[in-house]
């Protein structure tokens, strides 16, 4: 496939649009960094972190403030692994080991921002809000909510300061309006909401280096339930098309699994595997049909691990 994917559930969404195989188009870290060489940089935290000028170094030297936040310097594998808080700085250098860094902690909404960057420029933006329960596990994302004019500019400004050279997709995590990390790729989780219209103005892009698109309105929710890493089977077909057929869900997607039913536990948080995502235009049946997901698969008497304190 021309759209590359290391999940089953991110290839089915793809696999409709019959692309050839002339173009490689990332969506996961591993081949964002592969087919990236120039822009590896992009993955290093603390460079990242350097660069905005924020108060950081790699574990060895010593934090010079209280609280702080560690994290790996490169994690290519998501999900939060890893990161944690600490009160002092005897915790932090009590608990953690070389390939980790501190930063200054930062506060302030959790943003995720899909864009498209043509040699410095930006003529694309979607900004979603990310609100985040325990343990580095996630209640819901909104998808192209309007955040302050000071995170936009930011960026803009960082693109054209550092990525004059790139062109294609970019994913950045943002807290206020500080880069707390960046992909050369989107934020497949949600494409489904951009719309099929972004997908082959993607594909084009990676073929031509030429952004031509008719915007869409990519306004929606993605609504997540974690739970204890296990072998979660998939429904009955009809149960799956019911699920489907609620209101305003425009893709939902399930676990992947190796055919024996492992599964690979790195890139998972603290808080539990992720049983489910729901994409949706409308967020109240979305929440109500999660409430029925995990009763079928956790017993109506369970919580999910992402909905406890």
């Amino acid at each position: 496939m021309a759209i590359l994917c290391c999940n089953s559930w991110r290839k089915a969404y793809f696999e409709k649009f019959g692309f050839p195989d002339t173009a490689a188009v990332p969506t996961d870290d591993a081949d964002a960094y592969r087919l990236n060489p120039d822009h590896h940089w992009l993955f290093n935290k603390l460079h990242l972190a350097e660069l905005q000028g924020l108060r950081a170094g790699p574990f060895g030297v010593l934090p010079t403030l209280e609280p702080l936040f560690s994290k790996p310097i490169y994690n290519l594998s998501g999900m939060s692994v890893g990161a944690r808080k600490f009160e002092t700085i005897d915790e932090f250098e009590s608990t953690l080991r070389p390939g980790m860094m501190w930063c200054e902690f930062l506060e302030g909404p959790h943003y995720s921002v899909d864009c498209i960057a043509v040699q410095g420029e930006m003529p694309w933006i979607c900004i979603t809000r990310g609100y985040p329960l325990a343990k580095g596990t996630w209640d819901y994302w909104h998808v192209n909510m309007p955040a302050a004019p000071e995170v936009e500019a930011h960026l803009r400004d960082f693109i054209a300061r550092h990525l004059g050279d790139y062109t294609g997709a970019l994913n950045f995590e943002v807290i206020g309006t500080k880069i707390i990390e960046a992909h050369p790729r989107i934020a497949v989780q949600w494409v489904d909401l951009y719309g099929d219209g972004f997908v082959r103005a993607l594909h084009h892009l990676h073929e031509t280096g030429r952004w031509e698109y008719e915007p869409e309105d990519p306004s929606g929710y993605s609504v997540v339930a974690f739970a204890p890493p296990a072998y979660y089977p998939p429904p009955a077909p009809e149960l799956w098309e019911q699920w489907n057929a609620t209101e305003g869900v425009t893709y939902m997607q399930l676990p992947s699994y190796a055919p024996d039913g492992t599964f690979k536990t790195l890139g998972m948080p603290e808080g539990g595997m992720r049983l489910i995502v729901i994409n949706t235009r409308t967020l109240e049946p979305a929440m109500a049909l999660r409430e029925d997901l995990v009763a079928h698969y956790l017993g109506s008497e369970e919580t999910p691990l992402s909905l406890t304190a």
